[in-house]
């Protein structure tokens, strides 16, 4: 026994074991690295945004050509990687019919399995989500978290205590615009806020326009609002309700645009294939020519193929639909856009599915 085993140590050499060993201890030691958490949130993270402003602009084309929206939310996506591998390794006495005397062995295993849940927008859901107006108070929230006046009012609001926005293509009133202009240089000097009343048969919403020295800009603005808006000169706050007129000179009333109208409005701004603008498969814009004050929310190309560098593009009915890249005031509205979305979405959140995962 003792000749048996020194001819097994001189048949498997000292790096041959060392070599077998390091095996079995990477075998067992195999795991994922931390590094695909970067990986997959940053990749699925992208894809995802992608994918809903492509979603967001199909619908805008669709509904130009009296087409039905349809929305399907990304609710999960859950990504599990496992790992796994042996390592075996023997040895033979010599023969005459085998003259093996060493063998090795290993396999591994890697796996990737992505389960991404999709969920369509639709019932009542769909109802809050798309078909009602915005809250009055939320556009003056926007407003007090930053969003420019000029943004917010020309995209949510319908009109303004009687001053009509844009409509169709058609231009909207020149004290709307001047309004909105004023009440920008007005929020970016401070001047401008809500305060929230409790009352006894619900909140109330106040705007507040701070009064400004005498003969600087400011003041001149907070003159031309009230006078604009029909608001009492002497007055600092003024309660925001929904409504085309208000009741007396301490109301601001405000018709928003539900998020179906918002992506309508947008919808005018598409620059229409020649063949469709005349043969009635689009709803045709009421913008005068030569009418420059009917400027539209964004500016969205056609043509047979996209170009290269876009914000988002997406095919329809043989053509391409595109926002350019270097288009930034489109591209501010459009992201403005899939910002309220989570502003209109008012429903009960969806509960996720449940997915175990195993782990190693």
């Amino acid at each position: 026994m003792a000749e048996v085993a020194d001819d097994i140590s001189v048949l498997l050499p000292r790096n041959c074991i060392a070599g077998v060993l390091a095996l079995v201890v990477l075998a067992g030691c195999a795991s994922v690295s931390p590094q695909h958490v970067t990986t997959d949130r940053m990749d699925y993270g992208q894809v995802v945004a992608d994918s809903w402003k492509r979603q967001t602009l199909l619908n805008v084309v669709r509904l130009r050509y009296a087409d039905a929206p349809v929305f399907l939310d990304v609710s999960s996506i859950i990504n599990s990687h496992t790992v796994g591998g042996n390592a075996n390794a023997g040895a033979t006495l010599p023969s005459n019919t085998n003259p093996d005397v060493f063998q090795l062995g290993a396999t591994g295993n890697w796996s990737n399995t992505p389960t991404v849940t999709y969920q369509p927008l639709m019932g009542d859901r769909f109802t809050r989500s798309l078909l009602q107006p915005i809250p009055p108070a939320s556009v003056f929230q926007l407003l007090q978290g930053g969003w420019p006046a000029n943004l917010v009012l020309s995209t949510t609001a319908s009109s303004i205590n009687g001053l009509r926005n844009n409509f169709a293509g058609v231009a909207a009133d020149p004290g709307f615009n001047e309004l909105s202009l004023a009440m920008t240089r007005i929020q970016r000097a401070g001047g401008v806020g809500i305060r929230v009343e409790p009352r006894k048969d619900g909140s109330a919403v106040a705007m507040v326009i701070r009064r400004a020295e005498s003969g600087t800009e400011s003041s001149a603005d907070g003159r031309r609002v009230r006078e604009l808006l029909g608001l009492e000169e002497d007055a600092s706050e003024f309660e925001i309700v929904y409504g085309l007129v208000p009741r007396d000179n301490h109301e601001v009333a405000i018709l928003t645009r539900s998020m179906m109208d918002i992506m309508l409005q947008l919808g005018f701004g598409i620059d229409l294939p020649a063949a469709h603008a005349t043969d009635g498969r689009a709803l045709p814009g009421q913008r005068q020519p030569g009418d420059a004050q009917a400027k539209p929310l964004v500016h969205i190309h056609s043509g047979t193929e996209a170009p290269a560098e876009v914000y988002a593009a997406v095919p329809y009915k043989g053509y391409w639909y595109w926002i350019d890249d270097t288009d930034i005031a489109s591209k501010r509205t459009f992201t403005f856009l899939m910002i309220l979305f989570s502003l209109a979405e008012t429903g009960q959140a969806t509960t996720a599915p449940v997915v175990t995962i195993p782990s190693r």
